[in-house]
């Protein structure tokens, strides 16, 4: 076996007798993954409240090589394919910052780099494995990758809520937004002098999308603005609840309320 055919989803004699089926969401495939991503979430919480600090530790650097792998194939079958590019293979998009994110906030936690991970990684990624936007199934290299990238996501920020006790902190919702425009402003620098399109803050993709139902260019920018911040709000609201349901408890008597 060739580094080619083991990057290639598809033989290089090209042998087109077989071809991945066509990606039904919600269909045997769909369900079954995402049944294998929620009890790996759910293992990870369990070893959160009942593992030793050691499995706990071995748990974050597996997650970890789970990240690094995902990107070191991703890019080595670019390599191998001889399609890496300037205009779609930079670190640019969300999806790549929201990776190094959650990688960074496993070995070396920070309160804003973990809110980035949290915010931006479960604001995006939810919705991406409840409606994949896939053309072929298992096992095709767009479906690895998609259900690989998104659901090291997920795990990585269990993780970080299980076994690091991570807490969105007050006011986050705010300083997320601002990190999302910064993100938006400098990334659209690049696109705009480079004419690249990352992030898609330039024009929409060429394919259907999503995008379709928000408006013309730049208006839907400022959907996904408004999208974006619902999307926060309803992620920190469980956690504002929480503290005023400790507080209201230690009011009454009972233990004094952890603060988030």
């Amino acid at each position: 076996m060739t580094i080619e055919m083991l990057f290639n989803p598809l033989p290089v004699t090209r042998d087109w007798s077989f071809i991945p089926p066509a990606f039904t969401a919600y269909g045997a495939q769909h369900l079954i993954t995402l049944g294998v991503i929620t009890f790996l979430c759910v293992l990870v919480v369990w070893f959160g409240k009942k593992g030793k600090s050691t499995e706990r530790v071995w748990l974050g650097r597996l997650i970890g090589l789970l990240i690094v792998g995902y990107i070191v194939v991703f890019y080595a079958r670019q390599a191998v394919l001889n399609a890496w590019s300037w205009e779609y293979s930079l670190p640019l998009e969300l999806c790549n910052i929201v990776l190094v994110a959650c990688l960074i906030s496993i070995f070396r936690p920070d309160p804003l780099v973990s809110e980035i991970a949290y915010f931006w990684g479960l604001g995006g990624g939810l919705q991406a494995l409840a409606t994949p936007d896939l053309g072929l199934g298992f096992p095709s290299w767009d479906f690895l990758f998609f259900f690989w990238g998104h659901g090291a996501t997920v795990l990585a920020i269990v993780f970080l809520i299980a076994c690091h006790n991570f807490r969105p902190r007050r006011g986050s919702v705010l300083r997320i937004m601002i990190a999302l425009n910064v993100y938006g402003l400098a990334v659209g620098v690049i696109d705009a002098i480079s004419g690249w399109n990352y992030g898609y803050l330039c024009r929409k993709p060429s394919v259907p999308s999503l995008l379709d139902f928000l408006g013309p260019w730049p208006w839907y920018l400022l959907s996904i603005e408004l999208i974006a911040f619902l999307s926060f709000f309803l992620l920190d609201t469980p956690w504002r609840l929480l503290i005023w349901l400790r507080k209201r408890k230690a009011a009454g008597g009972g233990s004094s309320p952890e603060g988030c």
